[in-house]
């Protein structure tokens, strides 16, 4: 087992990230090491870089991640659904960290609402033990506390991080509005993994029609892919009226519209294009860019139902999973990574993910 390991660090925000040595802790009882084979680069992790998203410094940033287990500490034998592991096996790991003991926790029982959560890639500073706790590094120690998930031998590495927490997220905020039935006509905003993801699960629902509204054009050919009937491409609409008139011209209104866009001004669009008694979840808006104007009065005069998702819990990474081991061989996820980079050219990752010039990005720090 090696005694170091190289990872990419931010240091202040907007800056380039750094290549730093860290030393590899010994893998106490319960705890995991491992060599991180993919590392999906989320749009959060642009939010954190661009200092959106407070964060204790220096981080190695990176809380989507698949690798193989290199080391495990005693007592650990078996991934958090009991599946024995061993050296070498593929795990997809979960970045959050619940508290335990506060409200979220105890007394509503969902810990995507817990006050003391904390997260890879997003919470620990690797300034602190045990250092490798993101996923653009070469190693990543997981603390008895982690929960981590056999990745099924019949789905590729590539097509379990594709869509990254997207999935999960998804797949969480679906279940928080109960799901899609045959025929529900659906309307996702955003083409990114998080909309992208709705698309799969709306078509397994047998929702119809499934309209998809975002950019660039490689994501809305992935959309249709997934199994949109329709793609609209926002870039030539520049104003929010423009949007709304185009959506209404090819699908009409929904009676389910789903925000994944991660922009504050797609909730006052949305709102306009629910039909009456319709839903609307907004689940992509996670990094506080600021109010959006909406107006209350189509609210109350269409008798919508609003939805807010944060998050996910470790049972919709297992859903996710068994997802993919069912129906990967038709998805094949692994075509949406239209990028892969070196754990050197990080920060060009990020970057190219801000510019939407990915489908999906993800740093290989180890590949096999």
């Amino acid at each position: 087992m090696k005694d170091k390991s190289i990872a990419a660090v931010m240091e202040k925000a907007n800056e380039p990230l750094r290549m730093r040595e860290f030393p590899i802790p010994e893998v106490k009882e319960g705890c995991v090491l491992v060599k991180t084979l993919a590392s999906g680069v989320c749009g959060t992790d642009v939010h954190c870089w661009r200092g959106q998203v407070k964060m204790p410094l220096p981080m190695i940033l990176g809380h989507e991640s698949v690798g193989t287990i290199d080391k495990l500490g005693t007592g650990r034998s078996a991934d958090s659904m009991g599946e024995p592991i061993a050296q070498g096996d593929r795990v997809f790991w979960v970045a959050g960290h619940p508290c335990g003991k506060c409200y979220g926790c105890v007394v509503l029982k969902d810990t995507t609402v817990c006050s003391g959560r904390r997260a890879y890639g997003t919470s620990y500073s690797c300034a602190d033990y045990p250092y490798l706790a993101g996923g653009y590094s070469e190693y990543v120690f997981l603390t008895e506390r982690s929960f981590l998930f056999k990745v099924p031998e019949a789905v590729p590495s590539e097509a379990a991080i594709a869509f990254g927490c997207g999935f999960p997220t998804a797949v969480k905020g679906f279940e928080v509005i109960g799901g899609v039935r045959p025929g529900t006509s659906v309307l996702i905003q955003g083409a990114g993994p998080v909309g992208l993801s709705c698309v799969v699960l709306a078509k397994l629902g047998g929702a119809n029609p499934i309209t998809v509204m975002g950019a660039p054009q490689a994501r809305l050919e992935m959309a249709r892919r997934l199994g949109a009937d329709h793609a609209i491409d926002i870039a030539p609409l520049a104003r929010p009226e423009d949007r709304v008139k185009k959506a209404r011209e090819v699908a009409g209104e929904a009676d389910l519209c789903i925000e994944a866009s991660g922009f504050p001004g797609a909730v006052a669009e949305g709102v306009e294009l629910v039909r009456a008694n319709g839903r609307y979840l907004v689940m992509g808006v996670f990094s506080d860019l600021g109010p959006a104007p909406v107006n209350p009065s189509i609210i109350v005069r269409r008798n919508l139902k609003l939805f807010g998702s944060v998050f996910w819990e470790p049972r919709h990474l297992h859903e996710v999973l068994r997802l993919l081991a069912l129906y990967n061989d038709r998805l094949k996820l692994e075509d949406a990574v239209s990028a892969k980079y070196a754990l050197e050219n990080a920060t060009q990752a990020l970057q190219d993910v801000e510019a939407l010039k990915c489908v999906k990005a993800i740093i290989s720090p180890c590949a096999a």
